[in-house]
């Protein structure tokens, strides 16, 4: 019975969103795919930023 009462204190505050418990990692893994996906992108808008910007400077 101590074991119950126990049981019941601790399991009387905030319980455990299940929806957060399940969205946080596919909201998680959604970013990593986005951003492995647009990697490349970025690195060439990147770069192609990088030549104009030391381009204009040389003007």
């Amino acid at each position: 019975m101590p074991l119950l009462n126990l049981w019941r204190r601790t399991s009387r505050g905030r319980r455990l969103n299940i929806k957060r418990v399940i969205l946080f990692p596919v909201i998680v893994y959604a970013a990593y795919i986005f951003i492995d996906s647009f990697m490349p992108l970025f690195m060439v808008g990147f770069v192609v930023w990088l030549l104009y910007s030391w381009y204009g400077n040389r003007r």
